[in-house]
């Protein structure tokens, strides 16, 4: 399988996503906002078919985009402050509009290969983004572990110990959205949010602190990244899809543990 070039670099790519997508989805997650992942997915398949349709990098075009849709959200949080979710479903309608009408004019086959993944196909250009985009992850989390997990854990008593909620806020939000739209190359727009979610849900059923549910994360995405990838190899299954279903069969498995050993405990005689 490895003496393949390009399996050798699809699983490069699997092995940077894997610890890209817990670092950046954990934020999501703990902040509640996993249906931004959503809207970023399909701002980042309409970026793809504007791309496509007038003939420029449809990557580019898709990181562009998803940082428009991700300011646009964030203005219409604030213009709807009861109602921040509205902000969220009104850039997914659009974005999902766009690439309708747009879809028609881009070739069918590379707007397909965005919907469901082309790990198989990463350009050198993309490689390169996605390194770039894997340190600066780790860089970013690294340097604001402390003042992000003060902000997580409140953003009014963060702003008051001095912390720029509203800067790393922002800085992450940027990063998420480039996230999403390398991810949506790799594992494809209608899955990419759910790698940035699934991840931390099976983390957080361990119940351990902030710092361990991402090294957890983190461990649980790479083997869904790098198993999926394997077993899409051999299965002839496409990637993406069998990515995602192996994260789905990891959480199952942990929720059949937790509850084998719920049951063990209740049937055995107290002490």
């Amino acid at each position: 399988m490895l003496h393949y070039e390009f399996m050798r670099i699809a699983f490069l790519v699997a092995l940077l996503l894997g610890i890209t997508l817990p670092l950046i989805g954990s934020g999501v997650v703990y902040k509640r906002l996993s249906s931004s992942g959503d809207a970023l997915a399909h701002s980042s398949l309409a970026g793809v078919a504007i791309g496509l349709a007038a003939g420029l990098n449809p990557l580019l075009i898709s990181i562009i985009a998803c940082v428009i849709s991700f300011l646009i959200i964030e203005i219409l949080r604030k213009k709807f402050a009861k109602f921040s979710e509205i902000g969220v479903v009104v850039v997914l309608s659009a974005s999902i509009g766009v690439a309708g009408i747009l879809s028609r004019y881009a070739t069918s086959a590379n707007f397909d290969s965005y919907l469901f993944g082309s790990i198989l196909l990463i350009s050198n250009t993309e490689l390169f983004i996605t390194i770039a985009l894997c340190i600066g992850a780790i860089l970013f989390f690294l340097l604001t572990y402390s003042q992000m997990f003060a902000s997580l854990y409140s953003e009014d008593e963060a702003k008051v110990a001095g912390i720029k909620v509203n800067l790393i806020n922002f800085i992450h939000s940027l990063l998420l959205s480039i996230t999403v739209a390398v991810g949506a190359k790799v594992v494809g727009s209608l899955v990419v949010s759910s790698m940035i979610v699934l991840p931390i849900a099976v983390a957080l059923q361990f119940k351990k602190g902030y710092r361990y549910t991402i090294i957890i994360a983190i461990v649980v995405s790479l083997i869904s990244m790098l198993g999926g990838l394997t077993i899409s190899y051999y299965g002839d299954w496409p990637p993406g899809a069998t990515i995602v279903l192996l994260s789905i069969a990891i959480l199952l498995l942990v929720f059949l543990i937790k509850g084998i050993i719920l049951l063990i405990r209740r049937l055995s005689p107290s002490k």
